[in-house]
C-alpha cells in the first residue's frame, strides 16, 4: 500500500482503512478475474451479497448442495459451469449496479465459443480455467475510482 493514513489506537500504529471499500473493489475485481473462481471467493461474493446457499443457488438455477460443494473446494477451482460462472460474474457487476456500458463490455469479453467447446468436454478435469479476453475493462473500472 501507498500512502496510507495511519492512525493510533491503544499505542499502536495501524493503515486506516475503509473497509466496505475495500470490500466493495475486491468483489468487483472476482467479476473481471481471468481465471476460474475458488470455493473462498464463491463464498465471499455470496456472503457479501447477504444471501444464504439456497437463495444464492436459486440465482443460478442449482441447488444450495451444488453452492456448498462449489465452497468446499476452499482455495481451488470451485468446478462451476463456464455459462454458470459467467452468469455469477454478471450478477456481480448488476449487484453492484455497475455502468450500463461497462456491463455491455464485460458481457461482449467472453468468448461463447470456447467457453460451448468447453462445455462439451466430457470431464471437468480436463477443463482449463476460463479465462478473460480484454483486460482494457479491468482498468477502466479501476479508472474510475
Amino acid at each position: 500500500m501507498v500512502n496510507v493514513t495511519l492512525v493510533k489506537k491503544r499505542g499502536v500504529w495501524s493503515p486506516l482503512i475503509d473497509y466496505s471499500k475495500l470490500q466493495k473493489e475486491v468483489i468487483l475485481a472476482l467479476s473481471h478475474k481471468p481465471v476460474a473462481l475458488t470455493g473462498y471467493e464463491v463464498h465471499f461474493i455470496r456472503t457479501y451479497f447477504e444471501l444464504t446457499l439456497e437463495n444464492f443457488g436459486k440465482q443460478f438455477g442449482v441447488t444450495h448442495v451444488a453452492v456448498l460443494t462449489w465452497e468446499k473446494m476452499k482455495n481451488k477451482p470451485a468446478k462451476i459451469n463456464l455459462i454458470t460462472e459467467l452468469c455469477l460474474r454478471l450478477f456481480i457487476l448488476e449487484k453492484l449496479g455497475i455502468n450500463n456500458q461497462i456491463f455491455r463490455e464485460t458481457f461482449r469479453e467472453f468468448d461463447f465459443e470456447a467457453i460451448a467447446k468447453e462445455n462439451k468436454m466430457p470431464s471437468i478435469k480436463s477443463r482449463r480455467p476460463m479465462t478473460l479476453m480484454g483486460s482494457h475493462i479491468v482498468k477502466k473500472l479501476y479508472a474510475r475510482t
